[in-house]
């Protein structure tokens, strides 16, 4: 039996969707990574040829203090690259390197992404991490024209696998993405075959977090399946997330009340507390927008006559208040999916008590059993699990979050690392969810649980 271990500092939680791989499932789609590569000799190339011929060397042709002493030109970039401190003494005194190849190995297979420089300047969907909490890091690249999210995913799975100079690492189709971020706020169409739930638009004052929950219904008369979620939010949100409720929940909750976190002295509402144990995860995100698109046979159940509490968090630091609003749609299958996906949300403690001054690592084992029990599946007709959107949801206190599967041999690869508390990654796992739209990282390779 293989068990997962989580380890993070300050303060964690874990959420999953996952799907089993019977013993007598179909064999999952073979990776055709080998016949799209065709006229460039290694991934680094097609990086090379690509990107930075395409985009970049207009300016870093040659190194000077006006491009960060950096040439991207094909005979120098690769050295000019790897395991360097940047030119910026912000980065470089954060510990960052231009690109790192920290992903070379098992026990921090996902660290070198976030040691990159290279991925801070160019990841646009960021851009508020960016300029908000990193201003000394620059300007983002390119300073107009943003690099595609195929381009963007590309550079970065790159970096995860060892950011080599030789070998077809990557497959060519992460390069078919050709959408550009956007920042402008635009609402979504409402879907030809789900619902949309909009949220909004309200007001965030000045210098505080603006956090609440709002009971919707969702007006579905049966079971739903779904199959893609689309989530957009105005700029300056922490999180947005849906929950639900169990059953018995012995609680009632009025529709269409904004009921807040915080009191307005800055105290918490103990009447809003006291429910948040009680909530059941649905979907979410931390960026402020989010297209994820399950593979075709798996779907997510939506009970008929469902309600959620639509939650909300915004960060207000500046001195003018400004607008928050969020729209999410919720995209259903036309018949019932083969595998049907479950949450998984993994606590280390209800309580945290973190000392004052000091650093606090807390570390937590689950047992691949006790997840299946859960869900009440038979050990022995599960081989493996197909996990997508792994990430954490954490807030300002955290260092890093991390998340180790362990073998039988006890050997830990690393499957999870981030040290942006405010957006992290999400993770993918398994040939199916590998580089489906929404997902930033994980690989191929579905989890084994049994030998």
């Amino acid at each position: 039996m293989k068990i997962f271990s989580f380890s993070s500092k300050i303060l964690f939680a874990g959420i999953l969707f996952f799907s089993c791989d019977k013993n007598d499932s179909n064999d999952i789609i073979a990776d055709n990574q080998g016949s799209e590569i065709n006229n460039y000799e290694s991934t680094y190339a097609v990086i090379q040829g690509e990107i930075f011929d395409k985009n970049c060397i207009s300016c870093h042709s040659s190194a000077s203090v006006y491009n960060g002493m950096l040439a991207l030109t094909s005979d120098t970039s690769y050295v000019s690259l790897i395991n360097e401190y940047p030119y910026n003494t912000v980065a470089a005194d954060d510990g960052l390197f231009r690109v790192s190849t920290a992903s070379e190995n098992d026990s921090t297979a996902h660290e070198g992404l976030y040691k990159s420089f290279l991925v801070e300047k160019i990841d646009a969907a960021n851009i508020d991490h960016l300029y908000s909490d990193h201003p000394g890091y620059g300007g983002i690249m390119p300073p107009v024209d943003y690099l595609t999210n195929g381009e963007i995913n590309f550079i970065k799975e790159w970096i995860k696998e060892g950011a080599p100079d030789t070998g077809h690492v990557v497959p060519l189709s992460v390069l078919d993405d050709i959408e550009i971020y956007d920042p402008e706020f635009e609402p979504l169409e409402i879907p030809e075959n789900g619902l949309q739930i909009h949220l909004g638009p309200f007001e965030i004052l000045p210098q505080q977090e603006t956090e609440f929950f709002y009971y919707t219904a969702l007006t579905n008369d049966e079971e739903k399946f779904i199959n893609r979620v689309e989530i957009e939010m105005r700029t300056g949100s922490h999180h947005f997330i849906l929950y639900t409720y169990p059953e018995n929940f012995p609680i009632y909750l009025e529709e269409g009340e904004e009921r807040y976190l915080r009191n307005t002295d800055g105290s918490y509402n103990e009447s809003v507390l006291s429910i948040m144990p009680y909530q059941i995860f649905l979907t979410g995100t931390q960026t402020p927008q989010l297209d994820i698109t399950f593979p075709d046979n798996v779907g997510l159940r939506l009970p008929a006559n469902t309600y959620v509490d639509q939650n909300t968090h915004y960060l207000n630091y500046t001195d003018e208040a400004y607008i928050g609003e969020v729209y999410t749609n919720l995209h259903f299958m036309d018949n019932p999916p083969q595998y049907v996906a479950e949450i998984l949300q993994l606590n280390v403690v209800d309580e945290l008590y973190l000392p004052p001054m000091d650093t606090t690592t807390i570390e937590k084992i689950f047992m691949f059993e006790d997840i299946l029990d859960v869900y009440n599946l038979d050990q022995a007709s599960v081989n493996s699990i197909d996990v997508f959107q792994l990430f954490s949801h954490a807030h300002e206190k955290m260092i890093t979050f991390e998340v180790f599967y362990i073998d039988e041999n006890l050997d830990e690869k690393q499957i999870y690392f981030t040290d942006d508390w405010e957006h992290p990654p999400i993770n993918c796992y398994g040939q199916s969810y590998y580089n489906q739209p929404g997902c930033s990282g994980g690989s191929d390779e579905n989890i084994q649980i049994l030998e």
